[in-house]
């Protein structure tokens, strides 16, 4: 005897109690939680690339935990991903500002970090690409700040966020 399923809506795996959805999420955040505190942990990473994986580190960390909220947390949510995109830009903004000839030493200076080696300048074509993504990315990041603010501190006597 076979029976009818009716399936309505989306529903979420669980197992258990446990939102599986969050796992790759979770999975990010903890790659970027390892990133974050390698420069203490780690005896052979060198200080001059302590930058190098907090800055990483930081953008898994904020976009493993806007991946692994859940949707009935919102403003928590719109937080995580104001961090990661705050994050994201500020790295390609760094990239784009990269000098166009290396230091006397044949290294590279890039926000104050000295000594960083490359076996070339940045290409014409890629500082435009990441100018763009620097751009859209710190604009979302100021929009979700400034959608986090006026949730916040301007909400109306109701106390909904209409």
């Amino acid at each position: 005897m076979t029976r009818a399923v009716r399936v309505t809506g989306t529903r979420r795996a669980r197992i258990r109690g446990f939102n599986a959805g969050a796992v790759p999420g979770l999975i990010a955040f903890v790659v970027g939680a390892g990133l974050l505190v390698a420069p203490w942990w780690s005896k052979t990473l060198p200080a001059s690339d302590y930058p190098l994986v907090i800055v990483p580190g930081a953008i898994f960390v904020s976009f493993g935990a806007y991946a692994s909220l859940p949707d009935s947390w919102p403003r928590l949510r719109t937080l995580a991903l104001t961090l990661s995109m705050a994050a994201f830009g500020v790295m390609c903004a760094a990239m784009t500002l990269t000098p166009f000839h290396p230091d006397p030493d044949g290294t590279y200076t890039i926000v104050g970090i000295h000594g960083l080696r490359a076996s070339g300048p940045m290409p014409w074509w890629a500082r435009i690409v990441a100018g763009f993504f620097a751009i859209v990315c710190l604009v979302t990041a100021a929009l979700g700040a400034w959608a986090l603010l006026r949730g916040t501190a301007g909400r109306g006597a109701r106390g909904d966020d209409s």
